[in-house]
């Protein structure tokens, strides 16, 4: 699956495969990012394809797979909500 910012503006993901797919572009996306830091994906349109993701598992919250973006952070290094901060001390 290719998504870029013209194909995805209006689209959903309205079959299973579909949604199986964008969560591979969106794993590998991840991966290259936080891997190489050469992306296929810029930013938004990782954005774009998590929010179709996020849709779809709204849609059919049944279909949802362990391995999608949306319950993940820091490409799949940590659980989201779990991915530790810090701060730098201003002086």
């Amino acid at each position: 699956m290719t998504i870029t910012n013209a194909d995805a503006a209006g689209s959903a993901l309205t079959a299973r495969d579909e949604y199986a797919d964008a969560i591979g572009a969106a794993i590998r996306a991840a991966a290259a990012y936080y891997g190489s830091g050469d992306s296929p994906l810029d930013d938004a349109s990782f954005d774009l394809l998590v929010s179709l993701v996020q849709a779809y598992e709204e849609r059919y919250p049944e279909h949802t797979d362990a391995a999608s973006p949306t319950g993940r952070a820091a490409g799949d290094a940590a659980p989201a909500g779990e991915a530790e901060h810090t701060a730098a001390k201003r002086r």
